[in-house]
């Protein structure tokens, strides 16, 4: 199985490509790495598009609003 960092980095500019993804990093969940998708709301539509596994790394989406620099 491949690194969840070379996951994130193939998918990463699809993932973004989505309306409502807000941004793509790792995380972990139960003592296992996987992918985390910041979304702006939890719009059925944001939320259906967004893929639950990706390439056999679990895919955790995260309701985060906007973000903003400051």
């Amino acid at each position: 199985m491949a690194s969840v960092q070379a996951v994130k980095r193939r998918h990463e500019a699809r993932l973004m490509k989505i309306r409502g993804v807000v941004g793509v990093g790792i995380t972990r969940k139960e003592g296992k790495d996987c992918i985390c998708v910041y979304v702006k709301d939890d719009n059925p539509k944001i939320l259906a598009a967004v893929p639950r596994t990706l390439e056999e790394i679990p895919v955790e989406i995260v309701v985060s609003g906007e973000f903003t620099i400051r």
